[in-house]
């Protein structure tokens, strides 16, 4: 347990320059990569494809780039002898090595060079996880994985959710570390008992190198704003067996460049519930985010998966709006700290030995990304475009000096964009529309076969149920015109029978249309103002008090 009064911050080592490309990222949960189909995934704008091939085969990746006319592999198909063969003009690769070992078009024993072989990619399953490291060449061993230990123990299971988000990487990652936003953004008081206060600061201690960045924030488990009173301050989560939640440690673990980790342990070490966040880059402002709620709590019980999703796709559409305006900030901040620091080129990892840049050549023939020197100072300084005064902000501040010298290295990151102008005070990063940010449909349904899964049959049950209404109606008409003509008696039940046959109809449909609706843009701005209009009853016990000027 750790000391609830005592703020501290330990730092084994200045944040280091980061080598993004020789990492393992997470790119798709493995349910929801159909077997035997290529797709197509990005990885700091580098489109890149994934094949589940069948039985114990494994996964295989491969830069989505044919070499004989440049078109996209994940276009193509998995051969019966299970290899990856291109659309455009048949060429076949075998998906481990990248090696080309069918040109239809040529004389069969013919030699093929080099050149005609793909990009072959490192790729595995852990977890229930697909990963790619994309350095091509490179044999990485899988322990640098961020693993749950948890979900390797008989008794624990989780909950996954899946979400493109048109938002920066940066951004959910100072998200995910900031559990002030939660009872404001989300309404949500067990938000504040992870955050920090006068009282209660946070113990963080951070690890850095050139390949690894890891900060972990501790703080006493009790309330800190909300909870009326010392009891329901110290009231212990369901589950936890502690009798005052002043015994339990909130922990928030950030593992670079993929995994924040939120979980709640007592002084033995245990806990019964992980909110795991795994994020992947997939582009300037554009991150897949992948979330699992890995418990011992009934185990055994699962809610259907698309009944999960409705109601992540919620929660998360309370702040990613918010985020997205916010990065029309941040990300022209960034491109103009980077363009006075006169880095109108993206830096370049550590140099590499002969060897190893012989060993990472492209089977294409194209030299890996290798060589050239970064500046030493941090091009980027995050604090001054933040106002910093919660104690909480602590964990940010730190956080954010390692992204002020690792993000300038991410492959990719400002290609294209420093050759526009960086004149003036208009944001360089348009923020994106609501519809499209919060998009269910684009950014969830499509990429989750449970809930496309889901979104199909109702879609199915409820054009039954318009074919129904509308039958049910003409019933009703015939009904009515005859029996006004004579020729049909009116009986109550008959009567009732259509009506009630109508409202049965209707009522379905309208429940087909909620249910339709929620895997579609939903939450607009009025559904924005119910939720904040919870805040009253939440902070109703505040006091009105000077506010602390803390400056961390």
């Amino acid at each position: 347990m750790i000391d609830p009064k005592t703020p501290t911050q330990v730092q084994d080592s200045e944040p280091a320059a980061f080598d993004w490309r020789n990492q393992w990222y997470p790119v798709h949960f493995a349910r929801d990569l159909p077997e035997g189909q290529p797709q197509r995934v990005y990885i700091f704008d580098e489109p890149i494809v994934v094949l589940k091939r069948p039985g114990d085969q494994g996964v295989v990746a491969l830069r989505d780039r044919c070499p004989h006319r440049a078109a996209a592999l994940s276009e193509g198909r998995m051969t019966p002898d299970g290899q990856l063969q291109c659309a455009y003009h048949g060429w076949s690769f075998d998906g481990q090595s990248g090696i080309c070992t069918n040109i239809p078009q040529i004389s069969a024993g013919q030699k093929l060079t080099g050149r005609t072989c793909a990009t072959a990619l490192s790729a595995c399953e852990r977890q229930g996880m697909i990963w790619v490291y994309p350095n091509p060449g490179a044999a990485p061993s899988q322990d640098s994985i961020p693993v749950l230990p948890e979900l390797d123990k008989e008794g624990w299971t989780s909950d996954d959710f899946v979400r493109d988000m048109p938002v920066d990487y940066t951004l959910l990652v100072e998200n995910l570390l900031d559990p002030d936003h939660g009872l404001y953004a989300h309404q949500t008081p067990t938000f504040d008992s992870y955050a920090a206060s006068k009282d209660f600061p946070m113990h963080i201690t951070e690890h850095s190198t050139s390949s690894s960045y890891k900060i972990v924030g501790e703080v006493a488990g009790v309330l800190k704003m909300t909870g009326k009173d010392d009891d329901a301050k110290t009231k212990p989560l369901p589950g936890e067996k502690v009798s005052s939640a002043s015994d339990i440690t909130a922990r928030i673990v950030f593992q670079s460049p993929t995994m924040v980790r939120w979980s709640r342990h007592d002084k033995q070490g245990s806990t019964n519930f992980i909110s795991a966040f795994y994020l992947l880059p997939a582009g300037f402002g554009k991150t897949r985010f992948m979330s699992r709620y890995v418990r011992s709590i009934a185990p055994k019980v699962h809610p259907p998966r698309w009944l999960v999703s409705i109601a992540l796709n919620r929660f998360v559409d309370q702040d990613t709006y918010l985020l997205a305006t916010q990065q029309s900030v941040t990300l022209s901040n960034e491109l103009r700290d980077i363009a006075d620091k006169q880095l109108t080129a993206q830096p370049q990892q550590p140099q590499a030995s002969d060897a190893q840049a012989s060993d990472r050549q492209h089977a294409d023939g194209e030299p890996a990304q290798t060589g050239g020197a970064a500046r030493a100072d941090a091009p980027m300084a995050r604090r001054s475009w933040y106002c910093h005064r919660s104690p909480t902000d602590n964990i940010l501040v730190a956080s954010g000096k390692w992204m002020d010298k690792a993000v300038p290295w991410m492959p990719n990151r400002y290609q294209g964009l420093l050759s526009s102008s960086l004149q003036g005070s208009a944001p360089l990063v348009a923020p994106g529309k609501r519809e499209d940010v919060l998009d269910r449909f684009s950014c969830h349904t499509a990429i989750c076969p449970d809930s496309m899964g889901f979104y199909t049959k109702v879609t199915a049950l409820g054009k039954v149920v318009q074919v129904s209404t509308a039958t049910a109606a003409i019933v009703g008409l015939w009904y009515g015109l005859e029996a006004s003509a004579g020729q049909a008696p009116a009986t109550p039940k008959a009567v009732a029978a259509i009506v009630a046959s109508l409202i049965l109809s209707a009522g379905m449909s309208q429940v087909f249309q909620w249910l339709l609706g929620q895997f579609q843009y939903v939450y607009q701005p009025k559904d924005l103002q119910k939720d904040l209009a919870k805040l009253t009853n939440l902070t109703a016990h505040l006091q009105e008090e000077p506010t602390v000027d803390y400056r961390p």
